[in-house]
């Protein structure tokens, strides 16, 4: 039996001077391992640390009724560590995304506003029925409950659709121009 597999089952037994001295040679090793998964040293061993800190708050009882029948607890703790960088990796990546939707989704909100501005302004320009079909379309009622609705075929649906969005794209770039005119 090794001297590391000896301060294991000491520390099982509920000797902490046994997990200090697992600590002391299985730290790097560990941190080299979290390294691998992080890219960032100062993490690598914030997740060691935190692991052996954790290691040491559990009772006698609780240490023997999860690790006893472990047979390598080199492995156990590299897959512990392990699965605390991934934690860490999908924690920052969340935060990120996050992050970033907000950050955009601040940005644009005005933007947004001007736009469907605008555009429920093309919209009020259309026709009667073209500004009817639109707003069906637009309560996400499919071409075939259009034509139902409004006795309609549904290829007659799906030409007035087309036709109406030309018309749209027409008011849209109209009013752009007249926008870019008069900020100038």
């Amino acid at each position: 039996m090794s001297n590391q597999t000896k301060y294991w089952q000491n520390y099982l037994n509920g000797d902490n001077d046994a997990l200090a001295k697992l600590y002391v040679n299985l730290f790097e090793p560990l941190v080299l391992k979290a390294i691998y998964y992080t890219k960032k040293p100062e993490i690598a061993r914030d997740i060691v640390s935190s692991l052996f800190v954790s290691l040491l708050e559990l009772d006698k009882e609780e240490r023997l009724s999860r690790w006893d029948k472990i047979e390598s607890h080199q492995a156990l703790l590299l897959a512990i560590v392990r699965n605390k960088c991934l934690d860490f990796l999908k924690i920052t990546q969340n935060r990120e995304r996050i992050n970033n939707e907000l950050f955009v989704e601040t940005n644009c909100d005005v933007e947004k506003i001007d736009m469907i501005a605008h555009l429920t302004t093309c919209i009020q320009e259309l026709k009667p029925d073209e500004k009817q079909l639109v707003e069906l379309h637009l309560q996400g009622y499919s071409n075939d409950e259009i034509s139902l609705k409004l006795n309609l075929s549904e290829k007659t649906v799906r030409n007035k659709l087309s036709l109406t969005r030309k018309s749209i794209w027409k008011l849209w770039h109209q009013m752009i121009l007249l926008i870019a005119f008069v900020w100038r």
